[in-house]
């Protein structure tokens, strides 16, 4: 254990030490905050007060909520993907360097380094991404929006947990057979642009044609973006149900995609948390069978 938490700590430090890299991790979050701060905010409150002018309604603040806990929710969403993958850049860079072989070569238990991988990737990905929604709450305090109460703020942990374990997990697979620095380059850049639009980050899924949006059902983020608005923007639907009504509420839910529409049929809260555990489970036994089959090569 003393070998594992010491390769972990390596792991961070080398990440953490490129600025860039962390930087670049949070790129595609900071796109969706500027693109909804210059343009999809105004389009999008400016369209829900419009309809609601036409029955006579005002409820700017009600507006202002569900638009700021809808944004947020794409942003915790694009974190919790962004930032474990440009963790995984360190295995990358060993492989290339030829440390992943030092430490079959070392004393090491052939465990330990894959093991200390998916952890670092984990711990990065967790850390950064909580100091991130901390920000996302305070910008929905500083804003006026708060609707959140005790259970949801917590529930908006366990999601933000769930959701980078889930994309640790896959990702560190996958990266895994990556073997140049430009590959990984490459998949950074048009994984972070495309993922944002993949879950609805920037464009409701309902907008997408129906094809696409079974496509968006086979992308682990979308899950974790469903489980992030039915916790962040219930306050605010409630409040927009209050002052314009049931139907209008379900109405604006809907087009904005706040439920994940699993083919034809709502997916509950648990049916997502369940989606992305069994992504989490299942990638991570298949990261076990890579690393054996890895050591084992080597040893022969």
């Amino acid at each position: 254990m003393t070998a594992l938490w010491a390769l972990t700590m390596r792991n961070l430090k080398v990440f953490l030490r490129d600025r860039a890299n962390v930087l670049f991790s949070l790129l595609a979050p900071l796109i969706v905050l500027g693109l909804y701060v210059l343009f999809i905010g105004r389009m999008q409150s400016d369209g829900i007060i419009s309809a609601l002018s036409e029955f006579g309604v005002t409820a700017d603040d009600a507006v202002q909520a569900f638009s700021d806990s809808w944004m947020l929710s794409g942003v915790m969403a694009t974190t919790c993907i962004t930032v474990p993958l440009c963790a995984c850049g360190i295995m990358v860079q060993d492989r290339i360097r030829g440390v992943s072989a030092d430490f079959l070569a070392s004393p090491v238990p052939s465990w330990a380094a894959p093991a200390a991988y998916f952890l670092s990737v984990f711990l990065a990905g967790a850390c950064i991404s909580l100091i991130v929604l901390g920000v996302c709450f305070l910008y929905i305090a500083l804003s006026g929006s708060w609707l959140l109460s005790v259970t949801e703020v917590f529930a908006a942990v366990g999601t933000t947990m769930l959701s980078v374990l889930a994309s640790s997990t896959m990702l560190v697979f996958l990266i895994g057979f990556l073997k140049s620095e430009g590959a990984f380059t490459g998949i950074n850049i048009i994984f972070g642009t495309v993922i944002g639009f993949l879950i609805g980050a920037y464009i409701p899924v309902s907008s997408f044609p129906t094809w696409v949006q079974y496509i968006t059902l086979f992308v682990p983020g979308s899950y974790s973006a469903g489980l992030f608005r039915g916790f962040l923007m219930q306050g605010a639907i409630d409040e927009m149900a209050s002052v314009a009504g049931e139907p209008f509420a379900e109405a604006l839910s809907e087009q904005f995609s706040v439920r994940l529409n699993f083919f034809g049929s709502e997916l509950p809260a648990w049916g997502a948390a369940v989606v992305l555990a069994g992504v989490a489970l299942l990638f991570a036994s298949c990261f076990v069978l890579a690393a054996y089959l890895r050591a084992k090569k080597h040893r022969i």
